[in-house]
C-alpha cells in the first residue's frame, strides 16, 4: 500500500505553495507517494477549495462539521471559540483515521484546528511537517496583559479538555520538522528553543515562480480584467483584513485606507492605484465598507495573481503583508506604512531595504523617491542583496523540490 502525504491548506496561499509541491511528488516513481488533500474552509472560510479547484485539484476532502454550524475561531466569541475546539477534536480524529496519513504538511501552527492535527497526528504515529507559508513577525507586539480570573478559567477549561493550551509563536507548536525560507528565521526559532535538528532552509515553494519571472522563463498573467490604464505607473497597495482579525477599530482602518489614497493622489496625473485585498478580505464588502473614500476611477481587486501585480507595479504600499518581501524579490521598492509606531514584524526599514511614513504627505515623497530618485532606488537595491537571502532563502526555483524531499524523507521514516 502505497504511502501517502495529506496536504493541509488552511487558506487558499496554502493550496498555491503546496501544489508544485505535490506535483513534483505526483510525478515521483509509481511507488511514490500517494497525494491527498484536505481544507479547513469549513471552519475558516478561507477559498482553500476554490483555489484547489482552479490549480486543477478535483479531489479534495474537508474537515467534517455539524451540517448548518456557521463561525470562525476569530468572528465568534469564547462560546463558539469551544464549540470549534470540541467540533474539530472529534473531526480530525475521524480524518486521520480514515485517510491514515504517512506524514502530515502545514503552513500553520498557530490555529486551533492545526494545533489538534499535530498532536493528533504525533498520538497515532503520523510526523508533520510545518512550511514557512510566509512573513514570521520576528518582533511579535507584545499580547495585553490577561486578567487573572480570565487566565485561571483558561487554565480550568485545559485542564477539563475543553480548550487548547494558548498558542505559542510560528513554529513552536509540536511539528517534527520545519521548513523555513531562510537562515534569519532558522536563527530566530533556534533562539527560541526549537532544537537545530528539526529545522531546514528550503525557500518557498510560491517564490519558485519569481524566480521564473526574473528570469524570463515564464511570463507573468494577463492582468487584461482589470483594465489597468495604459501609460500611467503603478502604485500597488496591499491590504490585510484589519477588521475581521480585529487588528485595528474601524476609524483607524478607515484612516490606513485614506492615507494610501491621499498619498498616491500627491503624485498627481500619470498615477494608478491598485489596491489588492488579502484572501481573507471580501471584496464586495470592502467595496461597500469604503465607499467614497476610494476613488472609482482606480482599482480594487482581490483574486488577482500578486506576483503579476507586483511585476506590473512600480511600487508596494503596506503595513505587514507577506507581500513587502515578494515586491522585494522582484527588484520593486516598499514603503512600509508605520501604524501606531508598531515594531516591524521582520526588519525592512532597519536594515535599508524599505522606506517608512505614518502620513500622507510623507507616503507622497516616499513614492516620488522610490520611483524617480536614482540615488534612493540604487541604495535599496544595494540593500536587497544582503536582505534577501537571509528573509526569502534562495530564489533558484528549487525551493518545491527541496520541501518534496522533506517530504519524503518525513514520510519513509513513518510507520
Amino acid at each position: 500500500m502505497p504511502k501517502t502525504a495529506l496536504f493541509v491548506c488552511s487558506n487558499q496561499t496554502h493550496a498555491r505553495m503546496f501544489s508544485p509541491v505535490a506535483r513534483i511528488l505526483e510525478s515521483g516513481t509509481p511507488d511514490g507517494l500517494a497525494i491527498r488533500w484536505l481544507s479547513l474552509d469549513s471552519y475558516y472560510r478561507h477559498g482553500a477549495e476554490g483555489a484547489l479547484r482552479d490549480l486543477g485539484w478535483q479531489e479534495h476532502s474537508s474537515l467534517p462539521r455539524p451540517r448548518g454550524d456557521t463561525g470562525t475561531p476569530w468572528e465568534g466569541g469564547p462560546l463558539t471559540r469551544m464549540r470549534i475546539f470540541r467540533q474539530g477534536k472529534r473531526a480530525v480524529r475521524q480524518v486521520l483515521r480514515d485517510i491514515r496519513p504517512s506524514v502530515l504538511v502545514l503552513g500553520n501552527d498557530i490555529g486551533p484546528l492545526e494545533r489538534l492535527l499535530i498532536g493528533q497526528g504525533r498520538q497515532m504515529g503520523i510526523p508533520s511537517l510545518l512550511v514557512q507559508d510566509g512573513v514570521i513577525a520576528l518582533r511579535p507586539v507584545p499580547a495585553p496583559p490577561v486578567p487573572t480570573p480570565t487566565r485561571l478559567l483558561r487554565a480550568l477549561l485545559v485542564a477539563l479538555g475543553l480548550r487548547l493550551p494558548d498558542a505559542k509563536p510560528y513554529g513552536q507548536n509540536g511539528a517534527d520538522r520545519i521548513a523555513v525560507m531562510g537562515d534569519a528565521v532558522a536563527r530566530w526559532l533556534a533562539q527560541q528553543g526549537v532544537p537545530e535538528d528539526r529545522i531546514t532552509v528550503t525557500g518557498q515553494p510560491r517564490y519558485d515562480v519569481i524566480h521564473a519571472l526574473r528570469h524570463g522563463i515564464a511570463p507573468p498573467d494577463s492582468l487584461e480584467s482589470l483594465r489597468l490604464p495604459k501609460g500611467q505607473k503603478i502604485i500597488l497597495f496591499s491590504s490585510q483584513p484589519y477588521l475581521r482579525y480585529g487588528m485595528f477599530p474601524e476609524a483607524e482602518a478607515r484612516e490606513i485606507w485614506r492615507t494610501v489614497v491621499a498619498g498616491v493622489r500627491g503624485l498627481g496625473a500619470g498615477h494608478h492605484l491598485v489596491a489588492k485585498l488579502h484572501p481573507a478580505e471580501d471584496l464586495e464588502q470592502t467595496r461597500r465598507w469604503l465607499g467614497n473614500d476610494f476613488p472609482s476611477e482606480w482599482t480594487l481587486c482581490r483574486d488577482v495573481d500578486i506576483f503579476s501585480l507586483l511585476y506590473r507595479a512600480e511600487a508596494l504600499v503596506t503595513f505587514i503583508s507577506s507581500t513587502a518581501l515578494e515586491a522585494l524579490c522582484l527588484g520593486k521598492p516598499v514603503v512600509r506604512l508605520d501604524i501606531r509606531s508598531l515594531p516591524e514584524p521582520i526588519p525592512y526599514v532597519e536594515q535599508g531595504v524599505a522606506l517608512q511614513t505614518s502620513n500622507a504627505a510623507e507616503l507622497t515623497q516616499c513614492l516620488r523617491s522610490v520611483i524617480y530618485d536614482e540615488a534612493t532606488r540604487g541604495g535599496l537595491a544595494r540593500a536587497y542583496q544582503a536582505f534577501l537571502p537571509a528573509y526569502a532563502g534562495p530564489l533558484d526555483g528549487q525551493a518545491s523540490l527541496r520541501v518534496a524531499r522533506e517530504i519524503e524523507a518525513l514520510a519513509r521514516g513513518s510507520t
